[in-house]
C-alpha cells in the first residue's frame, strides 16, 4: 500500500499505516515496522515522528539496519535546520507567525539536541 501511495500517486497512506501496526501487533519484536512508518511519516512535525520511528526501530529487539542510515540523515537535516534557525530574526513578525517560529523552532532544537546525545557509533 506504502508503494501504491509513493508511484501510482493513489491515497494508500492510512491504509499502509494500518498494515504496520497490524504487523507490530503480531511480531512486536520486530523494527522493520517501525523503519516504514518513520518514512510514512515523511517530515511532519519537523521530523520529530519519524525520529521516534526510527529510534523504536533501533531499539527492536530484531532492530533494521537502514534506520540508523535514515535516523542519520534526520540528524543532519535537524542541525541545518537549527544553524539557520538561530541567523533568523522574529521580533517583527505579527504574533501568530511568531507563534509558528517558536513552535519549529522548539522542534528543530528539540531535534537537534537529540542528535547531539546520541552514541557516535550510530
Amino acid at each position: 500500500a506504502r508503494y501504491q501511495n509513493e508511484l501510482a500517486g493513489v491515497d494508500t497512506e492510512l491504509l499502509a499505516e494500518r498494515f504496520y501496526y497490524q504487523a507490530l501487533s503480531v511480531a512486536p519484536q520486530i523494527g522493520m515496522p517501525f523503519n516504514q512508518l518513520g518514512t510514512l511519516a515523511g517530515s511532519k512535525y519537523y521530523n520529530v515522528e519519524a525520529t521516534y520511528c526510527y529510534l523504536r526501530c533501533i531499539q527492536s529487539e530484531v532492530s533494521f539496519e537502514g534506520a540508523c542510515g535514515n535516523l542519520k540523515r534526520l540528524y543532519d537535516k535537524a542541525a541545518k535546520m537549527y544553524h539557520q534557525l538561530k541567523k533568523c530574526e522574529t521580533r517583527k513578525l505579527s504574533p501568530s507567525k511568531k507563534r509558528g517560529k517558536d513552535i519549529k523552532r522548539l522542534l528543530v532544537s528539540f531535534m537537534y539536541l537529540q542528535s547531539l546525545l546520541q552514541p557516535k557509533s550510530r
